[in-house]
């Protein structure tokens, strides 16, 4: 086996298609196959299904798959951090941050810390959480911040600071003249939600659904400054972090009230893959941030 043959079985197993992998490789598409064949002579299985015209991951494929990407990650961060070392560069960082971190909290924490170490270009990806593991899993980004809960075991996850959601609605709805509600008046509500894969999403679903509180789903947004908009309309509630609309319940925009079955407290977390090499200025920004009140 050697890193070629590696390459295009991993680029194979990620598009399902080998006419495409010999465009973009820039190889005709029977070394694509020869190369296929190859690998699985090696390893003594089939990594691929061939049905009709179209490609499917064996078991052994995928399993076989999980481990490529993790061999061409470390390849690709070996190589990055020798040309960082041979052209004396201070170094560059990519975070990944799920919504609320990357639009309400990350941004002042890059601009005090770009100003104590000016050397460090930093580059910061929103994305929902759901994303944010994905780009990780690819060494897209070196490590994140997110909301919402990780399955991959692949990835490392540690608290970093402690966040809360509230229920907000517009100036028309009744429940503005209340801080604290039976959860059952929820029930005719008409809940303004983020899209599937957002961290607040499931933390105030699950939140809803452990009390026993029903809840109808009116309208699902991909912003959380769109929820805000949309319940300052008067079109439903949301249910979003306190850091998020504290802006606008002090104008009196949006007001916000909580239920007595409880807080909806969660965690916020910092996560990088198990094989990722932390470099010097990673380890001070992940320090920094940490100690960074929020």
């Amino acid at each position: 086996m050697n890193f070629r043959k590696l390459k295009i079985f991993y680029e194979t197993a990620i598009h399902l298609n080998m006419t495409k992998v010999a465009k973009d490789m820039y190889i005709s598409q029977p070394s694509i196959s020869q190369s296929i064949n190859e690998l699985e002579q090696d390893l003594n299985v089939k990594l691929f299904d061939r049905i009709g015209k179209r490609l499917f991951l064996t078991h052994e494929g995928e399993i076989f798959l999980n481990y490529a990407r993790r061999i061409l990650n470390l390849y690709d961060e070996g190589v990055k951090t020798i040309k960082d070392c041979s052209v004396n560069e201070e170094g560059k960082i990519v975070i990944g941050a799920s919504t609320t971190i990357g639009i309400y909290i990350l941004p002042e924490i890059i601009k005090e810390f770009s100003a104590n170490f000016k050397g460090v270009e930093i580059s910061l990806i929103i994305e929902n959480t759901k994303t944010i593991e994905r780009l990780i899993l690819e060494n897209k980004v070196d490590f994140a911040f997110v909301e919402g809960e990780i399955t991959s075991d692949e990835i490392i996850k540690e608290t970093a600071w402690k966040d809360e959601l509230i229920f907000i609605c517009g100036d028309s709805n009744n429940l503005k003249n209340y801080d604290l509600i039976d959860g059952k008046f929820l029930e005719n509500e008409k809940f303004i939600m983020r899209e599937e894969g957002s961290g607040t999403r499931d933390h105030a679903e699950i939140f809803l659904r452990k009390n026993k509180i029903k809840f109808n789903k009116f309208l699902e947004l991909g912003s959380t400054e769109a929820i805000k908009k949309t319940v300052e309309a008067n079109l439903g509630i949301g249910c979003l972090s306190y850091r998020v609309v504290e802006d606008r319940i002090k104008l009196g925009k949006l007001f916000s009230f909580r239920v007595k079955e409880g807080r909806i407290e969660r965690e916020l977390y910092l996560i990088l893959h198990k094989d990722k090499f932390i470099s010097n200025n990673m380890k001070k920004f992940i320090e920094y941030s940490k100690n960074t009140p929020i």
